[in-house]
Order: structure tokens, then sequence, then C-alpha cells
């Protein structure tokens, strides 16, 4: 079983983090989303506090820090295992805070702290008349966050991001365009069929802070993942999990769609062997790409969900009763990181296996002893099924019929914007 510190950091002044982990009862975190065809939303954490000593009461003009200002400042959440390798905590969370809720009783005074990530100020940011030329989808975001009225997270500080440059091209506005950012944002993120969101965990660093704005274009390879199995007895690496939940229907399936691009035309196309088994079920997006990408957009989308099937849709692991090693590496998974899930239903001999990329990531983090901070954490990955892709010549996998050909847009070799090593063209195209 591994031992796993918590700690729970506010920066009541604006600059200077103060540690209120010895005061902390539970904290909650959720990010991503449910499932690949829900948007990413906004992530939030409830943060509970023990108050006895009037430390955070809102207003109050005697409290510590309840009488400075609460709504806007920073808090992170961070986690070390105890006899661990990392050299620098993890940080789960990054956020800031939008409600502070008091409980008052007879001798008792809770407070919970409620805190959402960056994409709330992406919500409440404008892009206001504003034209853009023809780039991929990556470059036109890095665009956006740059402009004075968003400058988010910060234009100088690109640790903060993590933008790949997209696969797919925007095409120029045909009029100037004036929307809330993250509602533009994520119509990109559609047109490239990649994700934008905020990520708050990942391998530990001396600045990963938690909190990086990050744009992942369609395919990207994922982290190499853990495996978590029902099985009771695991070899080194795996990680028993306390609950697999399966679903098998009709929510992820589509086999026709109705494509709109930037020109107003109307692209369109159908499974027809799927139609046949369980009639027509139709998939509408407009896009910002041209009539070509998004026709091939189309023939993908219901390439990839013209069947039902059987799938992990989520993953309970309670990560402190995991080795060291492990605890560490369940403590780094976020939304991209990749699992390997299996299961053996009762009564059978076949254990169903699978590749999954993680969607959603939710932390129920509760105390097991305030005096050393050690919590018990309990982790819920909502997962999608890894895209096995397209056709590519000489891969051993990937090289043998029968798959779908690649389209024209295929994955630009990991490009990101800004980042040192990966920022520099020339890429594979």
């Amino acid at each position: 079983m591994a031992t796993i510190v918590t700690t729970v950091e506010i920066a009541f002044d604006g600059t200077t983090f103060v540690d209120i982990s010895d005061r902390t009862t539970k904290v909650r975190i959720k990010y991503g989303r449910r499932r690949i065809l829900d948007e990413f939303s906004t992530g939030t954490a409830s943060i509970t506090i023990e108050n006895r000593d009037n430390f955070l009461t809102p207003g109050h003009s005697d409290s510590t820090y309840g009488n400075t200002q609460l709504i806007n400042r920073e808090v992170r959440v961070s986690t070390a295992v105890t006899g661990g390798t990392d050299s620098h905590s993890t940080y789960l969370w990054r956020g800031f805070i939008a409600d502070v809720d008091y409980t008052a009783g007879q001798q008792t005074s809770t407070v919970v702290i409620r805190t959402v990530d960056g994409f709330d100020k992406l919500a409440k940011a404008s892009i206001f008349n504003q034209s853009f030329s023809e780039a991929y989808t990556g470059v036109r975001i890095a665009e956006i966050l740059d402009l004075a009225s968003v400058n988010y997270p910060n234009s100088t500080n690109p640790e903060d991001r993590s933008i790949d440059l997209g696969a797919i091209k925007a095409t120029t506005t045909s009029s100037a365009v004036t929307a809330t950012a993250l509602d533009y944002c994520k119509q990109l993120a559609r047109t490239e069929n990649g994700r934008f969101l905020v990520n708050h965990a990942g391998t530990p660093s001396a600045t990963n802070k938690g909190g990086i704005l990050s744009f992942f274009e369609i395919k990207n390879a994922t982290e190499a993942g853990i495996t978590i199995s029902d099985a009771v007895t695991l070899p080194s690496g795996s990680v028993e999990a306390k609950k697999l939940q399966l679903e098998w229907g009709s929510e992820q399936l589509f086999n026709s769609y109705e494509f709109t691009a930037s020109d107003s035309s109307i692209q369109t196309g159908t499974s027809s062997s799927s139609i046949t088994k369980y009639g027509q079920r139709v998939i509408k997006r407009t896009l910002l790409s041209d009539a070509t990408a998004a026709d091939e957009a189309g023939t993908y989308f219901i390439y990839l969900h013209n069947e039902p099937a059987l799938r992990a849709s989520s993953v309970m692991v309670d990560i402190d009763s995991a080795t060291t090693a492990d605890a560490e590496q369940m403590l780094h998974v976020h939304v991209m990181s990749a699992l390997s899930l299996s299961y053996l239903p009762p009564g059978s001999s076949t254990t169903l296996t699978g590749e999954y990329v993680v969607e959603g990531v939710d932390l129920d983090i509760t105390v097991r002893d305030m005096a050393t901070n050690a919590s018990k954490i309990r982790g819920i990955y909502n997962t999608a099924s890894a895209d096995a892709g397209f056709w590519i010549l000489g891969d051993t996998v990937l090289g043998s019929f029968p798959t779908i050909l690649a389209p024209s847009w295929l994955v630009t070799g990991g490009f990101r914007l800004d980042d040192p090593d990966r920022g520099v063209l020339p890429v594979t195209l």
C-alpha cells in the first residue's frame, strides 16, 4: 500500500502560496469529458476544510484570510508518494476560486472552496471583429490565445500551453469573427477531430505545476500506459481495478453525416450496411475547414462509429492501495494517457482486453491521517477505445489490409507550437 501525501495551496495575496493541507479534509477534482462525443467542459475542484478557528470565514473581519480577496485566487493541489522516485511533486490541479460556501453549526464550521480551471476564463474572453488567414487549426488556436482580449494563459509563458500544429487547415475567414474564445476554439477542435482542454496531471518536472492548456491534433499518439485488470493477483506494472464499467449500445452509433464546410456547402455520406441493420443515425457538425477536409472528416467519423461495440467506458482504482511505483504512475494519468484494460466476466474463460485512451479524470481525495496529510485517493477514469487508425505503408500492424486508407490530412508528426524540441520545422508531413 502506497503512502500518498497531498498538499493544498492557495495564493491568498495573489503571489505567495499558503499551505492549508493540515486543515483540508476532502478534495474532489473533475476534468475532461465522460465520453468521446461529449464536449470538454470547465474542470472543477472542491476543497473542504475545517474552519473552527475562523481561519477562512468569508467576509468576516476577524478571519485570518476570510476578509481578503478570495474570488479568482489561484489554488494548487499536488501529491508525493513516500519512497517514490519522482524528484518533483505531481500536480493534480491548478485552478482559481469561483465560490466559497460556509456551513456553520454549534461549535463546528466547515468551508468548501469551489474552484474552476482556465476554461472558465476562456469562456469569459471574447474575440471581437477579428479576421484570420488560412492556417492549421493549432496555429489558429495560438492566434486566438495571443489576442489582447484573450491572452491566455499568458502569451509570454508558453510553458502553460501545449498546442499541436494540427493536421487540418482552417480556411481564411470570409467575414470577421465575433465569438466567445472558448466556443470558437471548441469549433476548431471539432474541425480537427482533436481535443482541446486544460490538462492537470502529467509527468512531474520543475515547471509542471498542472493546468496546462492543451490542444491535441487528430490521432495524436498517446503516452505509454499502465495495465488495469479485475484480477486480484497481478504482475508488476499492473493495477487492480476496483470497478470496470462496460457499455454496449447505440450511444455512439452513427452511420450518416452532414458536415457543413466553411463555404457553407454541406458534405454528406452514409454507411449503407450499418443503416440497413440499425436504421439511419445522423451526425451533424459545422466545421471551419474546406469542403474536401469536411467530407473526409465525415467519412472518418462514421468509419469509427457505424457499429456498436462493447467497451470499457470507465475504470475505478484505489490509487493508495497500489504499490509505490504503480501509485506514482497512476497519479500521472491524465486525458490522452493510454490504458490497457482487461476483464474476465464471471462464468467465462475468455478475458476481454482492450487499449483505451483516457477522456476524463475524477479524483476523490480524503484524509487518512491529518497529522501527516496522508491520503486515500480513488481515481475514476472515463475512457474511449484507442483508434487503431489508418493503413500506413511499411507499418507492421497498420500496413495490413483491410483498414481504411489514410485521408489527405495525415498527422503532421507531433509538431507543437512554442515547444523547444518539437516546435521547429521541418517535421514529417
